[in-house]
């Protein structure tokens, strides 16, 4: 296991264990495919390795069996809800849980991905033992959007952001993962430094950004009936990491309209492209519109009538 670009949460971590001030609770903050999960996963391994330096090791008992995910003090917490968002019965376990000794002498370390997608009433759950945490117990959490955790969660916890990696670290990794240099370097152009998003699109999962692409010629040329016909989806999970991915692309535009340049971490092509024909208060509004259809398919709204009214309001706005 690797961790790219990440030297800044290694060494935060082991600067706590080597001055015995570890906290108990993590927040993991960063957009999907940075490596949040990756870098959890880590400092699981950091926390509870026996090797006297260099933490990691990935030698001793405890980094062998963290490192395949069996050790029986790593508990990974499974969200049971049908959008992946964790449920108040996934939760109120860890409450009493947490109470009993870990099995091997040391931390009991509990790893909830994604904690942001829990209602505030699941996330309550967790308040008291993140108040009063027991002595061997650590949490680590992520979430893609902090902003959707409780606020009495957060201010009980480290935040950590996670960015991108370096471009270098991201044509290395996905250079050894088969990637030619030129597929290596489209990556980065879509997708700046995110790991995890490059992978996905090498491994066949382009569906999602070549939808993007034709979104965002539609949008910047006015063509309402290319738009009508690329946002027509029925599938759910499909709409809404397309409207994810769009508001990221759309973000993208905003700053290079304010700023005038590049920009900072790739050439967004697709972002470009909107900058350049859309005003930013149509932009703004694209923005606020696809958040609000996320709202609405993350719920019960039907999937066919929130994109059409999406693609209105895009459209509306894009003028």
């Amino acid at each position: 296991m690797k961790l790219y670009s990440k030297d800044n949460i290694t060494e935060l971590i082991s600067s706590m264990i080597k001055q015995d001030r570890l906290c108990h609770s993590f927040i993991l903050a960063g957009e999907p495919g940075v490596g949040k999960k990756t870098a959890a996963k880590y400092i699981a391994m950091q926390i509870l390795c026996k090797s006297p330096a260099n933490k990691p090791c990935f030698e001793c008992r405890d980094c062998r069996m963290a490192n395949k995910d069996a050790h029986p003090d790593v508990i990974y917490v499974k969200a049971s809800g049908k959008q992946g968002n964790y449920l108040a019965d996934d939760l109120r376990p860890i409450v009493s849980d947490s109470l009993v000794a870990s099995n091997e002498g040391g931390y009991k370390i509990y790893i909830l991905s994604c904690i942001d997608k829990a209602l505030p009433s699941a996330q309550n759950i967790l308040l008291k033992v993140f108040e009063e945490p027991p002595e061997h117990v650590i949490f680590i959490l992520t979430a893609d959007k902090k902003e959707k955790v409780l606020g009495t969660i957060l201010s009980r916890a480290v935040v950590i952001n996670v960015g991108e990696c370096s471009r270098e670290d991201l044509m290395s990794t996905l250079k050894e993962n088969g990637a030619s240099e030129d597929e290596a370097s489209k990556c980065f152009d879509l997708f700046g430094g995110n790991i995890g998003k490059s992978l996905e699109y090498l491994s066949g999962g382009s569906e999602i950004f070549n939808s993007i692409e034709r979104i965002s010629k539609s949008l910047a040329n006015n063509d309402e009936y290319s738009l009508a016909k690329e946002l027509y989806i029925s599938d759910r999970s499909f709409a809404v990491s397309v409207c994810s991915e769009l508001i990221k692309t759309v973000g993208d535009a905003c700053l290079i309209k304010q700023s005038a340049q590049m920009y900072e971490n790739h050439a967004n092509t697709n972002a470009e492209m909107l900058a350049a024909n859309i005003r930013i208060h149509g932009l703004v509004d694209i923005y606020e519109s696809l958040n609000a259809a996320i709202e609405k398919l993350q719920g019960n709204a039907s999937v066919i009538l929130t994109m059409c009214e999406l693609c209105a309001k895009m459209k509306s706005s894009a003028v």
